[in-house]
């Protein structure tokens, strides 16, 4: 048997599982089928004595039956849970344990818990672990399953059930593909996902071949390491706790030392574990998805393959200095990308202008063209009025899009997209012109305040028409207009120098440092910048 701590994870080996459990006094397993948002799709994910049996599950006094490979493919996970039968706290009873597949998780240092999630079984590239949570509920199995997107009503304390007679679980047939629901937003399992960084299949699972793409793996690892952080973090205030709990003499001197030490220790090894998982991976990716400093720039070239995403920047956090994770947006994106205001002159441009860089890079030429428009003429892009005729008009629709001809090039986008929308040739009205057409939008918020509308519907009915928009707010600053939060709430918001992002799992506290061009300029294009826009105007002559 292995011991698992709190926030451990480990491979399981077996398809079929047995999970059972011991404790002092009664209590109930239960589980849930969940998404990658930890909720359930309905409330008949839930599996327990009075409902006990799932797609792939199936419940008895003790235990549960879980097949793996029975489950169906938009379930991330298997939540255990575990809870009194008499609904007293586990702080009077001695440390219940659950036991799976040759590994055991004692859950120790509860208080008024009456019901926690023990563990979570997890798809991880295209297999499974599984994970020792330990979270503990006070308000009971009512509010786990509330937590999970469960609508029950709390029945209050109730005897543990009586053995019955099971009907067989719900197997679905591995090779019959799940029925796909009509509605594209409500069947995509990561409509939430603010980056298209989540793998685009509906799980976690692996190509055929068995290799991970490299923005799948990313956002894996980003998963994982957000789950620990928040188990240190949780384990850190529980030991905060104990601290006081020493002063008062209720606990042992020094315990409360001993479970921080161990939380960081715990944390240490799987930051260490996921750090070698992506320096494994991260010198053989393509140098849109590679730090400018990085070799790959060095003998870029362009392809005629479409890239894997964009690189943002990295993320880390204040209790981690041994990982880094990318943050990569992935191509094409179907939302808007909104950059926002930085602390000094320059930084959301440069922001910007690094993510054009990358965008063309990871597009093959031809393929593409820059629209750029800038109702204020004050965010330095000039330059690309000075390109050959050629480049200017097809590459770069003309050049840049200042004062009254800013709205006369977002109503010939706007036009492009409503022909798009019908099925019309976009040829009719840009001759000639490449199919995806991404649109760079300077001083955002005096664009709003001049053309609101017309950039609310480029924004948000453009990106999935092959009209990306990246929105960066420079010079006016759009005070969180109602305006600007509409194109946010549709988008992917970056802050661009130093910021925080929230992980979409746990909601925990992320440190972003963009990946910037190291030679950015506000008069003249970067020297990368250059080389890319280069290689695509050699296409157009």
């Amino acid at each position: 048997m292995t011991a698992l701590v709190r926030g451990a994870n480990a491979p399981l080996r077996a398809s079929r599982l047995t999970v059972t459990h011991t404790c002092a006094v009664p209590a109930d397993l239960s589980a849930l089928l969940v998404g990658r948002d930890l909720r359930v799709r309905t409330d008949d994910d839930l599996v327990f004595y009075n409902a006990p049996a799932g797609p792939g599950v199936r419940w008895s006094q003790e235990a549960l039956e879980i097949d793996l490979a029975a489950l169906p493919r938009d379930v991330h996970a298997v939540l255990v849970a575990l809870s009194l039968g008499d609904g007293a706290p586990f702080a009077t009873v001695p440390a219940p344990t659950v036991l799976v597949d040759g590994h055991t998780f004692a859950m120790g240092g509860l208080g008024e818990e009456t019901a926690l999630v023990a563990l979570e079984l997890y798809r991880r590239a295209g297999e499974w672990k599984v994970r020792a949570v330990g979270q503990g509920y006070a308000g009971g199995l009512a509010a786990l399953l509330a937590d999970h997107g469960v609508e029950v009503a709390d029945p209050g304390p109730q005897e543990s059930p009586q053995p019955r007679a099971l009907p067989d679980p719900v197997m679905p047939d591995p090779g019959t593909p799940d029925p796909v629901e009509s509605d594209p937003i409500a069947s995509d399992p990561f409509a939430s996902d603010p980056f298209g960084g989540a793998p685009q299949n509906g799980s976690q699972d692996a190509p055929q071949d068995g290799a991970v793409p490299f923005v799948d793996r990313v956002w894996m690892v980003w998963e994982d390491a957000s789950r620990s952080l928040d188990s240190y973090r949780g384990s850190l205030e529980h030991a905060l706790g104990v601290r006081d709990q020493e002063v008062t003499g209720q606990a042992p001197r020094g315990r409360a030392q001993e479970l921080m030490d161990a939380g960081m220790e715990r944390l240490t090894a799987d930051m260490a574990q996921l750090a070698t998982e992506l320096a494994v991976h991260e010198g053989v990716v393509g140098a849109e998805v590679s730090p400018f400093a990085g070799p790959s720039w060095l003998t870029w070239q362009p392809s005629d393959q479409v890239g894997q995403g964009l690189l943002l920047g990295h993320l880390d956090a204040d209790e981690v200095s041994t990982l880094r994770i990318p943050l990569i947006l992935r191509v094409p994106f179907g939302r808007p990308v909104w950059i926002d205001r930085g602390t000094a002159p320059g930084d959301a441009a440069a922001f910007a202008w690094s993510l054009v860089t990358r965008f063309l890079a990871a597009v093959p030429p031809g393929a593409v063209a820059l629209d750029v428009i800038d109702p204020t003429g004050l965010s330095g892009a000039g330059w690309l009025n000075g390109l050959p005729g050629p480049s200017r008009d097809l590459l770069c629709g003309g050049g840049v899009a200042v004062g009254a001809e800013a709205g006369r090039r977002l109503d010939r986008l706007l036009d492009l997209v409503d022909l798009r929308a019908v099925g019309g040739e976009e040829q009719m009205f840009l001759d000639g012109a490449p199919p995806v057409r991404l649109v760079v939008v300077f001083d955002v918020g005096a664009a709003l305040e001049e053309h609101g509308d017309r950039l609310i519907r480029l924004a948000t009915e453009g990106p999935p028409l092959a009209v990306p928009v990246l929105l960066v707010e420079t010079d006016t600053p759009t005070d969180e207009s109602v305006r600007a939060m509409r194109i946010k709430m549709a988008g992917s918001t970056l802050p661009p120098s130093g910021g925080t992002l929230s992980d979409p799992w746990v909601g925990g506290s992320w440190t972003l440092t963009p990946d910037l061009l190291p030679d950015g300029a506000h008069d003249r294009p970067p020297a990368l910048l250059s080389h890319v826009l280069n290689a695509h105007a050699r296409v157009f002559g």
